[in-house]
């Protein structure tokens, strides 16, 4: 005996048809720690960043980034990566994704400084990079992982770990 398929109403799909909406719960989310992500980079990393140049001028080095680029790069990297460590584990997610979210950044800063010293980037092109790049790595990271970055938050609450 054979089984031929069902016919539907027109106007209704079948199950196969439709885009699962888990899927497109996942995108959604995947989008929103992204954007949440560069929030925290952009607006608390660069309080934390203003903050920081103050305070290298209070204490004698108001020029600091034309006087030493690449350790200001290089503190806006590590600066960048230490808000968003604090805002992911604020947030319940582990370690291990913590350290390499906030290691791409490091990261980032690193191969800017390098590229600085070998003359392919310029000292004025420096600085802002650090963010553009930071921003860049921190999606490469972030796609090695798209189970977790496109769940809930809710599901990151590990317990400490």
């Amino acid at each position: 005996m054979r089984v031929l398929p069902q016919a539907t109403s027109p106007g209704v799909t079948s199950k196969r048809d439709a885009p699962s909406l888990e899927a497109t719960k996942g995108v959604g989310r995947f989008g929103f720690h992204f954007m949440e992500m560069c929030a925290v980079m952009c607006l608390g990393g660069g309080l934390l960043v203003a903050a920081f140049f103050w305070v290298a001028a209070v204490v004698g080095m108001p020029d600091l980034r034309q006087q030493h680029p690449e350790l200001a790069a290089f503190a806006i990297a590590c600066i960048l990566a230490g808000a968003m460590a604090a805002w992911m584990r604020f947030r319940g997610m582990g370690w291990r994704p913590t350290l390499e979210m906030a290691g791409s950044s490091v990261v980032s800063g690193l191969v800017l400084v390098l590229a600085y010293w070998q003359g392919i980037i310029s000292a004025r092109a420096l600085l802002p990079a650090v963010c553009t790049l930071a921003c860049v790595a921190m999606l490469a990271v972030m796609l090695l992982r798209i189970p977790l970055y496109a769940s809930s938050h809710g599901s990151h609450r590990t317990g400490g770990g």
